[in-house]
């Protein structure tokens, strides 16, 4: 039992710390479809949305505001810019 709470408990650490760098590839890859001269630390994302083959998110960017989608594994990232209202 105790070796199957060490494995239980390392696993949830590596997910975790995983987690932590999505944000970070999630607003580098933002960046990266918007292209231009936006840089991942301006990109606020928002609204992660996660399925089992893809990804979905808004993100907010001195361009203005977009709805971006990719798969799984954060390759081809498609970013949409969201009109803006009068």
């Amino acid at each position: 039992m105790p070796k199957t709470m060490i494995a239980i408990t390392v696993i949830s650490l590596t997910f975790l710390a995983g987690c932590a760098s999505n944000i970070e590839n999630v607003q580098r890859e933002t960046a990266r479809s918007i292209g231009g001269d936006v840089m991942p630390s301006s990109v606020i994302v928002k609204d992660i949305d996660r399925h089992a083959t893809s990804v979905n998110w808004s993100a907010e960017t001195p361009k203005g505001a977009y709805v971006c989608s990719a798969d799984d594994m954060m390759r081809r990232v498609l970013c949409v810019k969201k009109p803006t209202t009068p």
